[in-house]
C-alpha cells in the first residue's frame, strides 16, 4: 500500500516555507461527533505546531493549539510526532495510526466566535476544560497520490474508533474519515493572489475549497478546488467505491453562506469521473470551526465545516473546508 517511506519525513528543501504535515479527520454518523487534526513541521521557521479540534453536538467545539521548537533535520522527528499536547503515532505505514491528545482545551459553545477578534469576544466565550482523546485510524484504502517526489501529497480513507473525554463527559466514537500527508513548500498566502483577487463577486470569495467525505466503509471522496478568474471554484479529486479508485475531473463547488458572513452553510459538489459518470452531491454544514493564519497585511481564515452530504438516496459525512483571505 503506497510508498512506505512517504510516511516518514522527507529531506528538507531550500525553500524557506518548506513544510511537512500530517492531517486526520473523521465523523461519527450516529453521534455527529467529529474531529480534524493537523500537525505541521516548518524547519525554516524553527517550529512545529499542532491544531486539534473536536466537533461536539450542535455547534459546540473543543479547540486546541500548541507549538514546539524544532531543528532543521526533520528525520529526527520520525518517532516523535508531537506538538503541544497532541501526539501522532504510526503503528503500521499506510495501515494504522493513532491520534492522541491529553491536556487543556477551550470548550466553545459555538465555533463561529473564532471569526471575531479576540479582544472583541465577550467574557466567558469559552470554558477551560481538560481533553483526553485516544482514537485509532485504520486505513481502508490505498493512498491516492495527487503529487509525488520532492513536493508530494497523498490522501487515504479510514475507519476511526476510540474514546473522547472532555471534562466529565465521555464519548465513544465509531466513524469514517480521511487523512493526508504533504511535504514541500507551503506558502499560506500565495494562493490568495491572482485568480482569487481577480474574481468579480459581491459576496465571499474563497480561493481554496478542500473536501473529503465518506459514505460508510465502501465509498470515500476527496479533492480540492481553486478559484478561477471568473469566480468558480474548480479542481480535481478522487473517489474510492467498491475497492476501485477513480479520478474525479471537472470538479466544481458552489456555496451558500450565512447572511453577511464568510461562514458557509451549504455546498453543492459536481464532478465527472474518468469514465464519464456525472456526480452531484448536496451538503449541509452542521458546524464550522474557523482557524486563523496571519500573514503580512491580513490573515487567512480556514473555515472547517463538518457537513452532511446527500448523494441520491445515500447519506455521508465529511469536511468542507473554505479558505478566505481577509485584509
Amino acid at each position: 500500500m503506497g510508498k512506505t517511506n512517504d510516511e516518514l519525513m522527507h529531506p528538507v528543501g531550500d525553500h524557506p516555507a518548506w513544510s511537512e504535515s500530517y492531517y486526520f479527520n473523521f465523523v461519527d454518523p450516529a453521534s455527529g461527533i467529529g474531529m480534524f487534526t493537523r500537525m505541521g513541521f516548518r524547519p525554516g521557521s524553527g517550529w512545529a505546531d499542532g491544531l486539534h479540534v473536536v466537533y461536539l453536538p450542535g455547534k459546540r467545539v473543543a479547540f486546541t493549539y500548541g507549538r514546539r521548537d524544532i531543528g532543521g533535520d526533520l528525520a529526527q522527528y520520525d518517532g516523535d510526532l508531537a506538538a503541544g499536547n497532541l501526539r501522532l503515532t504510526c503503528d503500521a505505514p499506510h495501515k494504522t495510526w493513532r491520534v492522541a491528545y491529553q491536556g487543556s482545551a477551550q470548550d466553545i459553545d459555538d465555533g463561529r466566535i473564532l471569526l471575531t477578534r479576540s479582544k472583541e469576544r465577550p467574557d466567558g466565550w469559552f470554558t477551560p476544560a481538560e481533553l483526553d482523546m485516544q482514537v485509532t485510524f485504520a486505513c481502508i484504502t490505498d493512498p491516492h497520490y495527487a503529487a509525488r517526489g520532492e513536493h508530494g501529497h497523498f490522501e487515504q480513507a479510514g475507519h476511526v474508533t476510540g474514546t473522547i473525554r472532555l471534562g466529565d463527559e465521555t464519548f465513544s466514537v465509531d466513524g469514517y474519515g480521511v487523512r493526508d500527508k504533504s511535504w514541500g513548500p507551503r506558502d499560506w498566502g500565495a494562493g490568495s493572489q491572482g485568480g482569487a483577487s481577480a474574481a468579480a463577486t459581491d459576496g465571499p470569495a474563497p480561493f481554496v475549497n478542500w473536501f473529503s467525505m465518506n459514505f460508510g466503509a465502501d465509498t470515500a471522496l476527496g479533492g480540492s478546488c481553486f478559484r478561477d478568474a471568473d469566480g468558480t471554484l474548480r479542481g480535481q479529486g478522487w473517489m474510492l467505491r467498491d475497492n476501485q479508485s477513480v479520478a474525479l475531473d471537472e470538479v466544481t463547488i458552489a456555496t451558500v453562506y450565512e447572511p453577511d458572513s464568510i461562514i458557509h452553510e451549504a455546498v453543492t459538489l459536481e464532478a465527472r469521473t474518468a469514465d464519464g459518470e456525472h456526480i452531484r452531491m448536496e451538503g449541509q454544514v452542521r458546524s464550522v470551526c474557523p482557524t486563523k493564519i496571519p500573514f503580512p497585511g491580513g490573515a487567512i481564515f480556514v473555515n472547517e465545516g463538518l457537513a452532511e452530504f446527500r448523494w441520491g438516496e445515500r447519506t455521508g459525512y465529511g469536511i468542507a473546508e473554505h479558505w478566505h483571505a481577509v485584509r
